[in-house]
């Protein structure tokens, strides 16, 4: 092989080696943040609740540091509208009820006059409707408790709300606050998740519904994954490169024969 050749190899070996452990040590700087990130959410969520932010504090919030802040609200429901999103409730938390169901998404008017979504929390599939359930629909001003939450993910592939059915899988409070009839200006950029006993007693002993305090807090952390196969996939590369260079090597040195010939 030429010289030329090997050059090249190496050359494009050593961009290939630079850029995998890069990828390797950016994805170790993005372990150390979502560890961080787990540990001031569960310091967060094991706080007093604060007042909930209004108006005057919505342009500079971050929902990285706000995700799961406790917080009080005093207000009462408009029940004349309510978003539906469908929960598969596996491991409940909040109370003794599980299955397929649904999250009871409602508007909440504050006594300061300013509206959030509440997710006053889950219900069977068979008590999906506000008329199946007339007890749970609260009136009056109540104080209430919960997590904040912001827009979870959405993309292309994301299934699409059905509006017709009010079936939802993804919340985004722009969504649901257009749905809703909620105008922009006077609605948080947020919704809160109800902590667990804030429903209202049910027809079945012991069962208060919406069940509350459903929330699942966690975080998908792959980046030790993600880096060591970044690594590894670096020292495969210097693996290669160095036995090309044997063998290259190799070819380039005459066999005995060829120098006994030679010599002839």
């Amino acid at each position: 092989m030429s010289r030329a050749k090997i050059w090249l190899f190496s050359l494009s070996a050593l961009a290939a080696f630079i850029l995998l452990v890069s990828l390797g040590n950016w994805q170790v700087r993005r372990l150390a943040w979502k560890e961080q990130l787990i540990a001031d959410v569960n310091s967060r969520v094991a706080a007093s609740p604060e007042g909930a932010p209004g108006p005057d504090q919505w342009t500079g919030l971050q929902p990285d540091a706000a995700v799961y802040r406790p917080v009080r609200l005093v207000g009462h429901y408009d029940h004349s509208h309510e978003v539906h999103v469908w929960f598969a409730l596996n491991e409940p938390r909040g109370g003794p009820l599980r299955g397929p169901g649904y999250l009871i998404m409602t508007p909440f008017i504050t006594t300061d006059g300013w509206q959030v979504i509440i997710n006053r929390g889950f219900v069977p599939e068979r008590q999906k409707e506000a008329q199946s359930r007339p007890e749970t629909l609260i009136s009056g001003d109540v104080t209430l408790t919960g997590l904040m939450r912001f827009d979870e993910p959405k993309n292309w592939l994301s299934p699409k709300a059905d509006m017709q059915k009010n079936v939802w899988i993804v919340r985004q409070v722009g969504e649901m606050a257009a749905y809703l009839g909620m105008a922009p200006a006077t609605t948080a950029p947020y919704w809160v998740d109800l902590l667990k006993g804030q429903g209202v007693p049910s027809g079945l002993e012991g069962v208060s519904l919406p069940q509350g305090g459903e929330t699942r807090i966690s975080f998908r952390n792959s980046h030790l994954q993600y880096a060591l196969t970044w690594y590894g996939l670096a020292a495969a590369l210097v693996v290669i490169f160095l036995l090309f260079l044997r063998k290259s090597r190799s070819k380039s040195q005459p066999s005995e024969l060829e120098q006994a010939a030679g010599g002839k």
